[in-house]
């Protein structure tokens, strides 16, 4: 039966064995917040400037501005050339809080998605003769989860891919058979590389698995 954290402790620590192999989670948590946070910065941006102009007097954020009566209300009133004068300023008399709002949104989303890559890049994936370790946040020893497959507990392994019609993204997992007849199914993440190869590798490691048994059974 696999043991996860002694497995662990020995990657960690080295040196590793030369039938395993260690994959280490991809992510890039400072890349993903601030992209994710610029997004989300331009799209509430847009968004409050479409309702507030649009909709004029009746939008949901106007009381965010602080628009003198002599300004027009609306975008449609501006788009007569003799109030380009009057709606260019119009723009200028917008409160504090219109612009806070998608910042505070936008920095939420930061720390989101700033945590969201750390807990990608805080996992690792680890293929021995024995079986598959999964670990999530390796590096907290009291908040690590381990999901383990032990081919000792394994019949037959199926390989199943599903892609959108949509998108080039394929979903890619395991479907795992246990000797009482029960299927599991295990997802291949792609964010410890390539999904066709870690599941090549595993593939090999469990018919190896299995004829070693079927020699010991002779």
């Amino acid at each position: 039966m696999l043991q996860p954290d002694a497995i662990l402790e020995q990657a960690l620590q080295g040196p590793l064995p030369e039938s395993w192999r260690l994959f280490y989670g991809k992510g890039r948590p400072l890349s993903l917040a601030i992209f994710s946070a610029l997004l989300v910065f331009i799209f509430v941006g847009l968004l409050q400037l479409a309702l507030l102009f649009f909709l004029g007097p009746f939008s949901i954020l106007s009381w965010l501005i602080e628009t003198p009566s002599h300004i027009p209300a609306g975008i449609q009133p501006a788009l007569h050339a003799t109030n380009w004068q009057k709606f260019v300023p119009s723009l200028l008399h917008l409160s504090l809080f219109f612009w806070l709002l998608p910042v505070l949104v936008a920095l939420l989303t930061c720390i989101l998605a700033f945590r969201a890559g750390r807990r990608i890049r805080d996992s690792l994936l680890i293929l021995t003769p024995e079986g598959v370790v999964q670990c999530m946040n390796y590096s907290s020893i009291s908040n690590r989860r381990f999901k383990v497959l032990d081919f000792a507990g394994v019949q037959r392994l199926a390989l199943h891919l599903r892609s959108n019609d949509d998108s080039s993204h394929a979903n890619v997992w395991l479907d795992v058979q246990r000797p009482d007849g029960t299927t599991d199914r295990w997802p291949i993440d792609s964010r410890y590389g390539s999904v066709e190869q870690i599941v090549q590798y595993i593939i090999e490691d469990h018919a190896l698995f299995a004829a070693r048994g079927e020699q010991q059974a002779i």
